[in-house]
């Protein structure tokens, strides 16, 4: 049996904070765990295109992502071209405009009447946003072309948006400016909102299950790549709570996701000291007992597969190094 372990934001931000803070992180078990891992590059980065690649995606186009979690919110599939629509909270500075890493904490009826206001504006072009979640929204109309190629949000956050804006007809950029003044004047936390995952409503077949049993993870991801593949999801918090007689698993664990793009060092180390307790330990000791072999993918385009020294290769290293994983 398989385990592959997804942690967005375990390597990325260290390279920087090492050089600036001196920051020394504490993991002993992940660093045992990557100790002789054998890398393997990636066309991708990013937690959303990684598991689309690792589904069986192309890695060059447009993941679908917006069809599978409408699917998943509303029971139903979308029956026009849509796009998740999230509201963001904006940050202008002298020279960029940056996503602030928090999403904004939306009530259900701040979200109603901010539906209400940015529909009737949005009706002159035959658009429509619809939502029952205050952080995830849809926006619907037949304008909408899968050739539209967008970021996934959770790679924007944190990070100036000119670069990563949609890439496709310049109407988008320009109804976004307009979306944003709309939200500006609503009074709410909310001031823009981020257009990804383009799809199309023509049914799609399952994402490739690949020899996975089903998704771990107690986020919106999870639940939408395990409904993607039509295979059956955990929403466990430690590895020993798993259920495994369902064969290979894919966990999918974002504590580590806002703490890094908002430069929370020790909201990272602490997030980083329940992953430590509560996946990498257990997940340590499977492999040396040989219950399962481990992959691990900080979604920054490598994945390691981890490999246990055999004991009489006394010579190998034992514990893997913060520089060579932080690169």
């Amino acid at each position: 049996m398989h385990l592959h372990l997804l942690v967005p934001g375990l390597f990325q931000p260290l390279k920087l904070w090492r050089k600036d803070f001196a920051f020394q992180p504490q993991a002993e078990n992940l660093l045992r765990l990557c100790a002789n891992a054998r890398p393997e590059t990636l066309p991708v980065q990013g937690l959303e295109n990684t598991l689309f690649h690792l589904c069986g995606h192309p890695a060059d186009t447009e993941i679908p992502f917006a069809y599978y979690r409408y699917l998943s919110d509303f029971g139903v599939p979308p029956e026009q071209p849509l796009l998740c629509a999230d509201p963001v909270a904006l940050q202008t500075g002298i020279d960029q405009v940056l996503m602030r890493p928090e999403l904004p904490p939306l009530s259900v009826p701040e979200m109603e009447t901010l539906l209400v206001i940015l529909n009737k504006h949005l009706a002159e072009d035959g658009l429509q946003l619809v939502a029952n979640h205050p952080q995830r929204w849809y926006l619907l109309g037949e304008r909408i072309d899968a050739s539209l190629q967008t970021v996934p949000l959770l790679k924007a956050l944190g990070q100036s948006i000119f670069p990563l804006l949609p890439r496709g007809e310049r109407y988008w950029h320009r109804l976004l400016n307009e979306l944003q003044m709309l939200l500006h004047t609503s009074g709410t936390s909310a001031n823009a909102l981020w257009l990804w995952g383009a799809s199309l409503p023509t049914a799609l077949p399952p994402l490739q299950k690949g020899g996975r049993g089903g998704f771990i993870g107690t986020s919106t991801t999870a639940e939408v790549m395990a409904s993607a593949t039509q295979t059956p999801q955990q929403a466990a918090t430690k590895l020993p709570d798993c259920d495994f007689s369902g064969g290979n698993q894919v966990i999918i664990l974002e504590d580590l996701l806002q703490p890094a793009v908002a430069d929370d060092l020790q909201g990272w180390q602490d997030a980083l000291n329940g992953l430590e307790e509560n996946w990498f330990a257990p997940a340590l000791a499977g492999m040396k007992s040989g219950k399962f072999s481990v992959s691990l993918s900080a979604c920054d385009g490598r994945t390691l597969h981890c490999q246990s020294a055999p004991l009489w290769k006394f010579w190998q290293t034992r514990m893997a190094n913060w520089d060579a994983l932080s690169r």
